[in-house]
């Protein structure tokens, strides 16, 4: 089998940065990623910018990533949508439960959720990826996440973190919340709303997912 080393490229601030990436090793992995919100559930608002529409623009580029890579994506969602039965009232743990099935039954091999943040002080920023207390290669795949999302959108200094949600709780393979950023900041918030930064936060998250697989290839 013969295995292709891609190098991409991402233009940071304010030069262009050459970012070797083995790219084929997400090939026929089949990567579930979960657009937070929608639909009814609009996430946080701040103004202008909502976290619903956020999460699904961030989340299809990343899914243009992966696919390009060779991966089967699936997203939870490709539109406005919630995750509730037609006709059903909405609540928020059948929204969640939804998604989770929908990465279990598929059999995916690892489950991305994208989120973006908020706060009532508008001072805090930066990116930040949590993972399932409980798996170790939940913490090794947000790890790699957020060390390339501090790298390559160097406005975060923030660290991978453990967290109990239910999504990752209850998704059968490692699983991960990226929260973007904060929409609470005003700075970070413009960011979000811009294509091209929307476009190096899933180039981040793809760059974390291909190297955090790395080690598991090379093992066998």
């Amino acid at each position: 089998m013969l295995f292709i080393c891609f190098s991409l490229i991402i233009t940071t601030n304010p030069k262009e940065e050459e970012v070797p990436v083995m790219s084929y090793i997400v090939a026929n992995k089949i990567i579930v990623i979960d657009p937070g919100h929608g639909g009814r559930d609009t996430g946080a608002v701040r103004g202008d910018i909502v976290e619903k529409d956020i999460t699904l623009s961030i989340s299809q580029k990343l899914a243009k990533e992966l696919s390009q890579a060779g991966a089967a994506v699936i997203l939870t969602r490709n539109s406005d949508t919630d995750m509730s039965q037609e006709g059903e009232k909405l609540t928020k743990r059948e929204d969640l439960t939804a998604r989770v099935k929908k990465a279990n039954d598929n059999n995916a091999d690892l489950f991305i959720s994208i989120h973006t943040n908020a706060e009532t002080n508008p001072r805090w920023f930066g990116a930040q990826t949590f993972y399932y207390p409980k798996s170790e290669a939940s913490k090794l795949l947000a790890e790699s996440i957020q060390a390339e999302l501090t790298r390559i959108l160097g406005n975060t200094t923030r660290k991978a973190l453990p967290g109990d949600y239910f999504v990752m709780e209850n998704t059968e393979m490692p699983a991960v919340i990226v929260e973007v950023g904060f929409i609470s900041n005003y700075r970070e918030g413009r960011l979000l709303l811009d294509e091209e930064y929307q476009g190096k936060v899933a180039f981040a998250i793809f760059s974390g997912i291909v190297k955090s697989l790395i080690p598991e290839e090379s093992d066998k």
